[in-house]
């Protein structure tokens, strides 16, 4: 028999708190590494549009352990660091998870997506792999596959203050009753003590 469970998170970890910026002013953000570096650079056409549309009302953030190689307007980037990890996120309004349709994008794991959505941050992301799992389109976030998609789902997001705190907080719902430790512990003991059980028989 095959049991999968779901990658999951710490939600007492990744709490939601409040964001120190500007009302007027809304952030998209991105977080990764140096090895999906190469996937934020699928939002830069539509990124561009956006600084173009809402100027000065629009930043773009970008956690990573080293900066993207391509400059863009309005793009900060932030050191990755365990210790200001949540802080540094939660300065984001909007998290983005572009990503390829391949085979090593399908068999991720949506970590980034949940990350977003513990913390109460409306996740747009790419319908791979099981980021069609995770999200309900338009209820707990939204799923993009082209450059239209990805610019008119941002609009609405950037431009309805209240859409976000809905679709954060749902996000952060669906996180703790499917996502977080103490949603799927009981799940993999049990799973766990039953390969033992049947180990000790053999």
């Amino acid at each position: 028999n095959v049991h999968v469970i779901p990658t999951t998170i710490d939600t007492d970890y990744y709490v939601p708190g409040a964001n120190s910026k500007p009302e007027n002013s809304v952030c998209i953000g991105w977080t990764g590494s140096t090895t999906t570096l190469k996937h934020f650079s699928l939002a830069t056409g539509f990124l561009e549009r956006l600084k173009e549309k809402y100027k000065e009302g629009l930043s773009f953030r970008l956690i990573a352990d080293r900066p993207y190689e391509n400059s863009i307007e309005g793009l900060e980037f932030v050191k990755w660091r365990k210790e200001s990890e949540v802080k540094d996120l939660l300065h984001i309004d909007i998290g983005i998870m572009p990503l390829p349709d391949d085979a090593w994008s399908r068999g991720k794991c949506g970590f980034k997506g949940l990350q977003y959505m513990s913390l109460e941050i409306p996740a747009v992301l790419s319908p791979v792999g099981v980021n069609k799992d995770i999200i309900t389109d338009g209820e707990n976030g939204f799923l993009a596959s082209t450059a239209e998609e990805w610019f008119d789902i941002l609009c609405r997001l950037i431009e309805s203050p209240e859409l976000r705190k809905q679709i954060g907080k749902r996000g952060r719902q669906t996180v703790v009753e499917r996502f977080s430790f103490d949603s799927q512990k009981e799940r993999y003991v049990s799973l766990f003590n039953t390969v033992c059980l049947k180990a000790k028989k053999k």
